[in-house]
């Protein structure tokens, strides 16, 4: 009985340690999701306004004016200053044609419980292979391996989809699949069928590469591209610091399948709104 409950602390504590390092990395994403959003908003407003200062400069002869030029440049990129580039994504939101805005945030949406799919599987799997079906390391890297092949055998099929058969043919089973594997998932009894699964997500996470991104280029104007572009990395970026934080919670409360079986039906919900909610966006 002392074994064992050594062994389910150590077994514990492997788990949080885990976990916590899968939130600190994914919270270092974010922050370099959040200021490549400040920094593309500041570089149009410095495009429009940099010939201009540098003119002023050139003109000004006075001693007494250097230091007010001084402070313009360094309160241009005060709090208030960013945070009204922030509230101009509202605007530049707005510049989406009116038939698109949903597609927008659907695929938003879809790119967010990408990210929590695959950052579940990155971190509860190994948790779920050791503990419910008792596989070695090598094991367990075997079955990464099997999962890194599968996305890059679907690279060059995934961009023939998207550029000739439609964007929503790689987007719905970007999601789609994840969905019924997150299912199957804690109900696997060996590692054949584990690797059949994670197989399934590889195809799936193949499928994903390029075709949101791509989606999301059609959507929006070309004069906020960069930028909405960033916002959606940026808050799908937020899955990635939730995901593994309650997943690591579910699982050392109840077993390492479980996390599995509460962001299946997210993926179900975001496959679901890109099949009938967003629009194909393939001119053909």
């Amino acid at each position: 009985m002392a074994k064992r409950n050594i062994f389910r602390a150590v077994r514990n504590q492997r788990e949080r340690a885990a976990d916590d390092l899968a939130v600190l990395r994914d919270a270092t994403c974010v922050l370099c999701g959040f200021l490549r959003a400040v920094i593309v908003c500041g570089r149009s407003n410095a495009n429009e306004t940099g010939i201009n200062r540098v003119t002023v400069a050139n003109q000004e002869v006075r001693p007494e004016q250097k230091p007010a030029s001084s402070s313009i440049s360094v309160t241009s990129w005060g709090v208030a200053a960013l945070w009204q580039k922030l509230r101009g994504l509202r605007e530049l939101f707005h510049q989406i044609h009116p038939e698109l805005r949903a597609t927008y945030v659907v695929l938003v949406f879809a790119t967010w419980t990408s990210f929590v799919h695959r950052v579940t599987t990155q971190s509860m799997l190994p948790l779920l292979a050791n503990s419910n079906l008792g596989l070695s390391p090598k094991e367990v890297g075997m079955l990464f391996t099997i999962s890194g092949a599968s996305v890059f055998a679907m690279i060059f099929p995934a961009g023939f989809v998207i550029d000739k058969i439609g964007r929503k043919w790689a987007t719905v089973p970007s999601t789609g699949i994840p969905a019924i594997a997150f299912l199957l998932i804690p109900f696997a009894q060996n590692f054949f069928q584990l690797a059949v699964l994670i197989s399934f997500l590889g195809i799936a996470n193949g499928l994903s590469l390029g075709s949101l991104a791509t989606s999301t280029f059609d959507v929006v104007p070309a004069s906020a591209r960069g930028r909405l572009q960033a916002v959606r990395r940026t808050i799908a970026e937020t899955g990635g610091i939730g995901a593994p934080l309650l997943g690591g919670y579910l699982a050392d409360t109840f077993n390492p399948g479980v996390p599995f079986l509460a962001y299946a039906p997210l993926l179900v919900l975001s496959a679901f709104l890109l099949a009938l909610v967003a629009h194909e966006t393939l001119e053909k």
